[in-house]
């Protein structure tokens, strides 16, 4: 009995064993429709919220003073108290990050790996170019609110940084971080949420 059990033993060590041309796991690895829409919606939607949160477009104020909502964003109110918005920036950045994660699972794997190196770079470039424009403008002599008031003008270097980012980086190295993107990608988000809202914390 004790040699059979060897025998096995050592026939299972050679099956499990790959021969030197097969292909390894990683690149036999597929991920499924349900695992791209979920990464691919974790990574958009911690996205699509910054976004909406600096644009600030809620799909709907709560005025808790009142008990009321209003569709899309209204201004606060005599008498109504102080407005929210952060439920309204949820209801919007949910629909379209599902879309988002739906999309992708109708397009390849590697058109998906491409976008979200795209996006990610670009979610990171432009608050960064921004910022560069407007601690610049902080510090000239004379006035240039023009910086402030053209906050698309910094999407141009993010843009193109990003374009690059997404032709050169190779997609094997995408398709290693793709996972660990879902907690990279929130941080970033709290990183601009906190720094636009350090004006409420330093009061």
């Amino acid at each position: 009995m004790t040699q059979t059990l060897d025998v096995n033993q050592r026939v299972s060590q050679l099956g499990g064993s790959q021969a030197p041309g097969a292909p390894t796991p990683a690149t036999t690895t597929r991920v499924s429709k349900f695992g791209t829409f979920a990464i691919t919606f974790g990574i958009a939607f911690a996205i699509l919220y910054t976004v909406f949160e600096r644009l600030n477009w809620p799909f709907f104020t709560y005025h808790p003073a009142v008990g009321k909502i209003d569709f899309w964003m209204q201004r606060p109110r005599s008498g109504e108290g102080p407005p929210m918005y952060w439920y309204g920036w949820l209801a919007l950045a949910f629909p379209a990050a599902a879309l988002v994660g739906w999309i992708a699972t109708l397009v390849s794997t590697q058109w998906v790996l491409r976008a979200t190196v795209f996006c990610c770079v670009l979610a990171a470039l432009w608050p960064a170019a921004f910022g560069i424009a407007v601690f610049m403008d902080e510090r000239t002599t004379f006035d240039t609110d023009l910086v402030r008031s053209l906050m698309w003008m910094s999407a141009i270097p993010g843009l193109a940084g990003a374009a690059v980012a997404s032709y050169f980086i190779p997609v094997q190295w995408t398709q290693r971080v793709w996972t660990k993107l879902l907690l990279i990608v929130p941080i970033g988000g709290l990183l601009v949420l906190a720094v636009s809202l350090k004006q409420y914390f330093l009061r």
